[in-house]
């Protein structure tokens, strides 16, 4: 495991591809200024722990990290939660609050799900991207916040912004900088080393011993599309401990919802392929998800180096 993984133990950024990689040392490398942040990638990538690690490697990681999101909260709500409201401001309000922005002072905010914004709201957050000011609700007061801001979005803000939904300097204004985060798809020797830190991660909430993955439980993890991303992984792992009562989690263990990514052996058959092409072919495939990555690649076919090496030059695999 690289030194960054280990600083953040079972989270999406533990990695041993190269997507992963760039997004960490850009992640690391940005984190030094105050210029807004725009985190992008599908549910379950990871966004709010990369917010969470750039904020904890800033000159601002003394400070608090607030986050707010957009989709879990009432829309008549969401600007009392941002800016907060006054005493009577509205039927309810009984006291006065303090909104996101007050609590984040000296520190970084994560607005989650910035594109679940109404446009009357994006016309307020943009005044306070560029003036670091604003009222509480109902306020007369101007009040004045020293953060950074963060934001994420699973929805490309750009088609909202030819349509008119989003605002378009306010799609500017956050998107100083941006990072994306691949899919766990496109990343899948990343899986086992994710579902390994993972089952440490468990075992150490639970007071248990660390359970392994059998070849076959792996297998089965590696042939899995992951639509879920790492959320998922971290679930069905989660789910695999309970089922299994040894030591070893076997591949009956590991329930995953929905079709698995094409096997090796799928359709071998009605091609009329030879046991060596299929090999070949597994063995192809089993180097594509792991990177590269021999050793692992070794483990997962259930041999040694040398006879991958042997079975490589057999097969002309580079």
């Amino acid at each position: 495991m690289n030194a960054i993984a280990s600083d953040l133990a079972a989270s999406p950024l533990v990695h041993r591809s190269a997507l992963m990689a760039r997004v960490v040392a850009l992640a690391r490398k940005v984190a030094a200024s105050d210029a807004s942040l725009l985190l992008v990638g599908e549910s379950g990538t990871g966004k709010g722990i990369l917010a969470r690690y750039v904020h904890d490697v800033s000159p601002r990681r003394g400070g608090p990290f607030v986050t707010i999101a957009c989709a879990n909260v009432a829309v008549d709500l969401l600007e009392s939660e941002l800016f907060g409201h006054e005493k009577g401001a509205f039927t309810g309000a009984t006291d006065q609050k303090k909104g996101r922005f007050e609590l984040a002072d000296g520190g970084t905010i994560l607005i989650d799900g910035v594109s679940e914004l109404a446009p009357s709201l994006q016309g307020k957050l943009l005044r306070v991207v560029q003036e670091r000011s604003f009222e509480r609700l109902a306020g007369t007061k101007t009040l004045s916040v020293d953060v950074r801001i963060l934001s994420s979005t699973q929805a490309d803000l750009a088609p909202l912004v030819a349509a008119g939904s989003f605002r378009e300097d306010l799609f500017y204004r956050l998107n100083v900088i941006r990072l994306e985060i691949p899919p766990l798809r496109d990343r899948m020797e990343d899986v086992p080393i994710l579902a390994d830190q993972i089952l440490r991660d468990l075992a150490r909430r639970q007071g248990a011993a660390v359970k392994t993955l059998s070849r076959g439980a792996l297998d089965r993890l590696m042939r899995h599309s992951w639509p879920g991303n790492v959320r998922e992984l971290h679930n069905v792992i989660e789910s695999a401990t309970i089922m299994e009562n040894g030591a070893e989690i076997g591949p009956d263990a590991v329930r995953i919802i929905g079709n698995p990514l094409p096997g090796p052996m799928a359709g071998a058959a009605d091609r009329r392929l030879s046991l060596a092409q299929v090999e070949e072919q597994y063995i192809r495939d089993v180097l594509r998800v792991t990177g590269g990555n021999r050793s692992e690649a070794a483990r997962i076919l259930g041999i040694n180096r040398k006879t991958l090496l042997e079975k490589r030059k057999r097969y002309g695999i580079p």
